[in-house]
């Protein structure tokens, strides 16, 4: 349910953004919310407490924010408050951002390793995926010694196992099916 919520906001924000030619600016703007609500978790914690009046949680908003937002920006955080929504802003705010790489035909790519990738390593992969799926790809390297060797590519729901331990992990079940 709160998923659907979310994604309804997130809509109706990327529709004012796409009306104004703001999508960028909005972009950025919904993430400097996010990441003060991540930054300062006592005020965000203060915003969703029911007990306090919304129009006192607005007139906060106002001026923490002031200057720092545009108009439609802190209209939408209003919103928020007077809806009793604030507290889903971290999902319209992944929501909004995946609409947005959408519009704009990106796509951020997670590729987990053992160790970190080298420069060409990662150019060779971007330009793979980027022929594959026809999208500007942008790559966020993790390690994760965990793997034992290879990669793990995640672009949504998809993922691409290509690490030793799932071989080896596969191999295991495989073996223990013929001996059963």
């Amino acid at each position: 349910m709160a998923e659907l919520v979310s994604k309804a906001y997130a809509e109706a924000l990327f529709s004012v953004a796409t009306e104004d030619d703001s999508m960028a600016a909005l972009r950025d703007e919904l993430n400097f919310v996010v990441s003060s609500f991540e930054m300062y978790p006592a005020f965000f914690e203060i915003m969703k407490m029911p007990t306090i009046n919304k129009a006192d949680k607005q007139s906060v908003v106002t001026e923490t924010f002031e200057g720092k937002l545009s108009v439609e920006m802190m209209n939408f955080l209003k919103m928020l408050i007077a809806k009793n929504r604030i507290a889903d802003i971290f999902e319209i705010g992944s929501t909004f951002n995946a609409m947005v790489d959408d519009f704009n035909k990106v796509l951020s790519i997670s590729v987990e390793s053992v160790m970190p990738l080298t420069a060409q390593q990662l150019q060779i992969l971007t330009q793979k995926l980027k022929d594959k799926t026809g999208k500007q790809v942008i790559l966020n390297p993790v390690v994760n010694p965990d793997l034992l060797g290879g990669i793990v590519v995640k672009m949504g729901e998809q993922i691409i196992d290509g690490s030793v331990k799932y071989k080896l992990e596969g191999m295991l079940e495989g073996l223990t099916q013929i001996i059963v």
